[in-house]
């Protein structure tokens, strides 16, 4: 999320520009880890689906 926005300071800009409360730089980080964990799984699981399917298709 982060890095897609630019940094911390233009997440918390854009989200003052919206009219909400801007989010404490730890509280992202913590976010952008939860979101990497989740990111990662999903494409460990979908590697080895296809890794399944290219086996199967031999």
């Amino acid at each position: 999320m982060i890095d897609g926005l630019g940094g911390a300071v233009k997440v918390n800009n854009f989200l003052s520009f919206l009219d909400m409360k801007e989010v404490h730089p730890e509280n992202l980080k913590l976010m952008e880890k939860r979101a990497g964990e989740f990111i990662e799984a999903v494409a460990k699981d979908a590697g080895q689906a296809k890794m399944a399917s290219e086996k199967s298709s031999l």
